[in-house]
């Protein structure tokens, strides 16, 4: 099988490298325009009366280069950089090649002729191709310097104008390949611009629409739940018999509707969360709490779906905890609820232990530890990005989860100053341990002042 020509167009970004170098073709195609119509002033000076017909044959070769260099300049603008290279490199080399024969005392003059050539190949052709072109004149060279020692010279011309015109040819040398290193530093600094502007203009819009969508979210959210939250009233004031008595069918059917009300309105709770928090806009808010009520939360949420999964369930308090800290209770606790929700979830059997303790002086932390199949190593990132849920495959767990507690749960505890870490098993369960900073009432500093 033969290989593409990597440099041939396959994507986007290929085709647009193929444009600058077309701008390149056309650009160095002018240059040589201009070089050519000097060359061939310093020539007609030099070499005319012309006397032979070899003279008049290494005249017109070089004269050629005229009309070659505005015939490949019309090529490139018309879309064909490709043919335009090949017509004018190869035509300047066979000149080159065949007046060191020519002309006596020409062939130092192939050097940088040469060297010019393939510093022009190696901006109008793709690398590879430079790179042949590259061999062709390092051919071209040596053969010219075999055989010019085996010729007879057919053209002789002054010293003067010898030496002249390899000064003409180092000189132009110089200046054309200064020419070209600026073409090619400009043509690849405004690409480089054009992509910083097109990257930024696309950073833009993804985070104007990320901000829309939040905004969506969060309208949407609050829409929702307030006929939800009617819901919920309604359903429960029927199933407390508010409205007559009900039969056991139509109680347990009320129940199920009062439950996934309920769950619902967590989901959205936890998406108007999410879409506050993206947009820059949730407010943390401090004041005076009790740990206890965190641990109330706790298990009025997580107690009952413990006890009927047949898990063990315990939560411990370090004696050295203040009675009084400061901070938002609401969030902690949401934060420590969507923690010890997730392990009471996804743990079939065995246990769901919570820790509450001091670190130092200056932070606490919650530890929420379970007995569930654990978190392979390489989710151990994943689980907190937003809406993305563990890969249970292999697992025989059923829970089924949005996705959202965990990256809430972390957004939160860094607003607070904090940070949740995980420490995971397969087959052995999980550790999700959050520190938040200890920020305790005057009145309690005391009791912590010999924790170290």
């Amino acid at each position: 099988m033969i290989d593409r020509d990597p440099f041939l167009t396959r994507s986007p970004f290929e085709q647009v490298e193929i444009a600058r170098r077309q701008r390149l073709v056309v650009v160095s195609t002018t240059i040589s325009i201009v070089f050519s119509v000097l060359l061939g002033l310093f020539v007609s000076i030099a070499f005319l009366p012309l006397d032979s017909t070899h003279e008049i044959l290494a005249y017109t070769l070089i004269i050629g280069i005229i009309p070659v260099s505005i015939f490949s300049w019309v090529l490139a603008h018309n879309g064909k950089p490709d043919l335009a290279s090949y017509f004018l490199l190869f035509y300047i080399s066979g000149v080159l090649g065949l007046n060191s024969l020519l002309i006596e005392g020409l062939s130092p003059a192939l050097v940088p002729g040469f060297l010019l050539l393939i510093a022009l190949s190696g901006v109008m052709l793709p690398p590879i191709r430079s790179f042949i072109f590259a061999s062709l004149a390092i051919i071209v060279y040596l053969a010219v310097r075999i055989f010019s020692g085996s010729l007879q010279t057919t053209v002789s011309i002054s010293p003067q104008a010898i030496q002249g015109s390899l000064s003409f040819m180092i000189v132009m040398a110089f200046i054309f390949i200064a020419v070209l290193n600026y073409l090619i530093t400009r043509d690849l600094r405004r690409a480089l611009d054009d992509a910083t502007y097109e990257l930024i203009r696309m950073n833009n819009e993804v985070r104007d629409a990320s901000d829309r969508k939040s905004q969506f979210t969060a309208r949407t959210s609050h829409e929702l739940r307030t006929p939800l939250s009617a819901i919920i009233v309604f359903a429960d004031l029927t199933l407390r018999g508010a409205y007559g008595p009900l039969s056991d069918k139509l109680r347990n059917a009320q129940q199920h509707i009062v439950n996934s009300a309920r769950h619902l309105k967590h989901i959205i709770n936890d998406l108007l969360d999410l879409s506050k928090i993206e947009a820059g806009e949730f407010e943390i808010e401090y004041e005076s709490f009790s740990i206890m009520e965190v641990v109330d939360v706790m298990e009025s949420s997580c107690l009952p779906i413990a006890e009927a999964k047949g898990l063990e369930w315990s939560i411990t308090i370090d004696k050295s905890m203040p009675p009084l800290m400061e901070g938002d209770p609401e969030r902690i606790s949401q934060i420590a609820v969507n923690l010890a929700g997730n392990a009471v979830k996804f743990t079939e059997q065995g246990q769901v232990q919570v820790t509450i303790e001091p670190v130092d002086q200056k932070n606490w932390r919650l530890v929420v530890r379970d007995t569930g199949p654990g978190i392979p190593e390489d989710q151990h990132e994943k689980v907190f990005e937003a809406f993305r849920s563990l890969d249970k495959s292999g697992s025989k767990s059923v829970a089924t989860s949005t996705g959202l507690g965990l990256a809430i749960a972390r957004n939160l505890a860094q607003m607070m100053g904090g940070e949740i870490y995980l420490h995971s098993q397969l087959g052995v369960g999980s550790t999700f341990e959050v520190c938040l900073p200890l920020i305790v009432l005057e009145e309690d500093e005391d009791s912590i002042a010999a924790i170290a």
